[in-house]
């Protein structure tokens, strides 16, 4: 299986945030590819930066974190680009009111759908959405036996 990583799921464990050990438990049960996007990284690091602005991190501290996830990126993961198609795909999903997706989501959506992966998110409205869009999705903060198919 192929897993698709969004920025919730990265940006948790860089922190090591409470949910950590579930996504490390999701990721190291992987079997295929893991992918994560440039976009994933360009919104991760945009939330790293948040940290900075709000006075939560250091900016040393975040310099350290970029530099972190871009090495454990690397290792454990497949990089791949969001292509023009992703985004057009993505503009349909947003056009659908009662799906509530913002345009971010929409994209990783789009792409994980564009490459037959499973979505692992924290974001519960985007497995929502992902599930009803036919996309298989995990959510490591949800118990095993309620994951998203």
């Amino acid at each position: 299986m192929t897993l698709w990583l969004d920025a919730s799921a990265v940006v948790c464990l860089v922190l090591r945030e409470p949910m950590s050990p579930n996504v490390d438990r999701t990721l190291a049960t992987a079997t295929g590819r893991i992918i994560i996007s440039d976009f994933c990284l360009a919104e991760a690091s945009a939330a790293i930066s948040r940290l900075v602005r709000i006075g939560v991190r250091s900016s040393d501290g975040a310099d350290v974190l970029y530099s972190e996830m871009d090495a454990w990126a690397k290792e454990i993961s497949e990089h791949v680009c969001i292509t023009p198609d992703d985004v057009i795909e993505a503009t349909r999903f947003v056009r659908r009111p009662q799906l509530a997706l913002r345009a971010p989501d929409a994209i990783h959506i789009a792409a994980a759908h564009r490459l037959e992966a499973t979505l692992v998110t924290l974001d519960l409205g985007m497995a929502r959405a992902a599930a009803a869009l036919g996309l298989a999705c995990i959510n490591p903060a949800e118990p095993l036996g309620e994951q998203k198919d």
